[in-house]
C-alpha cells in the first residue's frame, strides 16, 4: 500500500465541503414531484421506490461523510462527560458531613475541678473566712533605734470573740516602749510578754464587747539595736468568732 495515501485522503477529507443545500434541494424536488404526479396505478408502484432510494441515498451520502470525518479525527470528538474530582479534605458539604463516632464529645472533653485536681499533692491555702481580712506592715515612721508594727483588722461581721497575736523576734537592745489600737474602748490594752525568742503582743475584747464590722489597726512599738531591722522573722495570729456564732482565724507576716 502506498504510504502517501493517508495523508492524501486526509488532505482530500480536510477539502471535502459538501454542498448540503444542493442535497436537500434534490430530496425536495423528488419529494414536490411524487405530490404533483396524478396517481397512475401501473407507475405507482415504481415512483415510491425510487422516492425512497433518492431519500436513502442522500442520507447514506451525508453518514458516510460524516462517519469519515470522525474516523480522520476531523470533527469533533464526543465522549463520556468527566466526572468531577472527589471530594478531599474540607471540602465536605454540610449535608453529608456527619460527626464520626470516634469524635470525642463534648462531655468528655468537660471535667470538672475536682478531676482536674485530683493527684496534686499540693495542700490547699485556708485563706480564711470572707468576712474577716488582715495585714501586717512596718510602719513607714521607723527608723534605726525605733520599730513600730502594724496589724490592720477588716470585718464585715460583728465580731463577739477575739484574740489578736504579734510576734516580734527577739534582737540586741530588742525592748517593748509601748502600744495602740482604733478602738480603745473595745480592745483591751496589749499584753507583752516574751516567750520563745520572741516579743508577744496581745489583744483581746474587753468583756461584754462586740467589735462591730470596719477597719481597725492595732500598733504596737519597740526600741532595737542600731541601724535597719528586718521583720522578716516578725508575724500574727487572728482568731475571731462573729456575734451569730461563726469562727474564723487568719495568721500572716511582714515578708
Amino acid at each position: 500500500m502506498n504510504d502517501e495515501l493517508p495523508d492524501r485522503l486526509r488532505v482530500t477529507a480536510e477539502a471535502f465541503e459538501p454542498d448540503r443545500d444542493r442535497m436537500w434541494s434534490r430530496v425536495s424536488e423528488g419529494m414536490r414531484e411524487a405530490r404533483g404526479v396524478r396517481a397512475e396505478p401501473l407507475r405507482t408502484g415504481w415512483r415510491i421506490p425510487q422516492l425512497g432510494f433518492a431519500t436513502g441515498a442522500a442520507v447514506l451520502l451525508i453518514g458516510a461523510i460524516v462517519f469519515f470525518g470522525q474516523a480522520m479525527g476531523l470533527g469533533p470528538v464526543t465522549g463520556p462527560t468527566t466526572a468531577p474530582p472527589a471530594a478531599g479534605p474540607g471540602t465536605r458539604s454540610p449535608e453529608t458531613a456527619e460527626p464520626t463516632s470516634d469524635a470525642p464529645s463534648s462531655d468528655a472533653e468537660e471535667t470538672t475541678g475536682s478531676e482536674a485536681t485530683q493527684g496534686d499533692s499540693t495542700p490547699e491555702v485556708d485563706e480564711g473566712p470572707e468576712w474577716l481580712w488582715t495585714d501586717g506592715s512596718v510602719d513607714p515612721g521607723s527608723n534605726d533605734y525605733w520599730s513600730q508594727s502594724n496589724l490592720t483588722l477588716k470585718n464585715e461581721e460583728p465580731i463577739a470573740e477575739l484574740t489578736v497575736e504579734l510576734r516580734i523576734a527577739v534582737g540586741d537592745g530588742i525592748v517593748s516602749t509601748g502600744s495602740w489600737n482604733t478602738a480603745n474602748t473595745v480592745f483591751t490594752d496589749a499584753e507583752v510578754a516574751e516567750e520563745d525568742g520572741f516579743l508577744v503582743y496581745r489583744w483581746t475584747l474587753r468583756d461584754g464587747q462586740v467589735l462591730p464590722a470596719g477597719e481597725y489597726i492595732l500598733a504596737a512599738q519597740y526600741n532595737h539595736e542600731a541601724g535597719p531591722r528586718s521583720a522578716d522573722d516578725d508575724s500574727y495570729t487572728f482568731a475571731a468568732a462573729t456575734d451569730a456564732g461563726e469562727n474564723g482565724e487568719l495568721a500572716g507576716d511582714f515578708e
